[in-house]
């Protein structure tokens, strides 16, 4: 099976291949060659990760094709804000069983992310990590809550930041069940709006969100291995 990709260098030296007819799936690496290279093998991955969570309609990952659709390259906005990509797929709006698969999809997340976080003591959660722009794993649980925060209100659809409760569990709770009750409000969205420079939509938006989430487990389990 052929998938189409859309590639972006999201941030300097870093690369995203995203699979825009498997929402969450996504290759990164430093160039683009390699992100479109490694395409083929993050989507079986992303398969089999669906699979694990017993998704009925998973694919065997034989054969698997990629044509590049789509290209973007990053500019700077007013602030030094480095607009990312919004690719022609992103216009397209959201039906209802698309909202009903990404809610499901970002339960399976937020499982992966618990499984990984709940066992940690709050001093692991604390300790800071050498490198690590987010200064600990508590900084990117942070970043991961606000980033979801923050993509909903490019369409002005978020919470008052006065709201967001304190400690890190009852955060990714309020942050989950705002994005719960607002997906399904943006079935058939056609709003496209501009946000320094940047243009934001429904499928954007699911688009980034669960790309964050999946993105920062991975980095958490790798600091762990450290």
């Amino acid at each position: 099976m052929v998938y189409r990709l859309g590639v972006e260098d999201i941030e300097p030296n870093h690369w995203v291949a995203w699979a825009f007819d498997l929402p969450g799936c996504y290759s990164a690496a430093r160039n683009q060659e390699d992100a479109i290279a490694n395409a083929p093998l993050r989507i079986a991955q992303y398969l089999e990760w669906l699979s694990n969570h017993n998704y009925r309609a998973a694919r065997a990952v034989e054969a698997i094709d990629v044509e590049v659709g789509e290209s973007f390259r990053s500019f700077i906005s007013e602030g030094d804000y480095i607009v990312n990509a919004f690719f022609e797929d992103d216009r397209r709006t959201l039906g209802s069983d698309e909202v009903s698969h990404a809610l499901w999809l970002l339960e399976c997340t937020r499982t992966d992310l618990l499984q990984v976080i709940q066992p940690l003591s709050p001093e692991r959660l604390d300790r800071p990590i050498r490198g690590e722009v987010q200064g600990s794993i508590h900084g990117i649980l942070k970043h991961v809550v606000w980033a979801e925060w923050w993509y909903f209100d490019r369409l002005g659809l978020a919470f008052n930041e006065e709201q967001m409760p304190e400690g890190i569990m009852s955060m990714l709770e309020k942050s989950r069940t705002h994005t719960h009750r607002q997906l399904p409000e943006l079935v058939n969205h056609t709003n496209i709006m501009t946000r320094i420079g940047e243009q934001w939509s429904a499928r954007k938006i699911v688009r980034r969100t669960l790309w964050h989430e999946r993105a920062h487990t991975k980095q958490i389990i790798r600091y762990l291995k450290q």
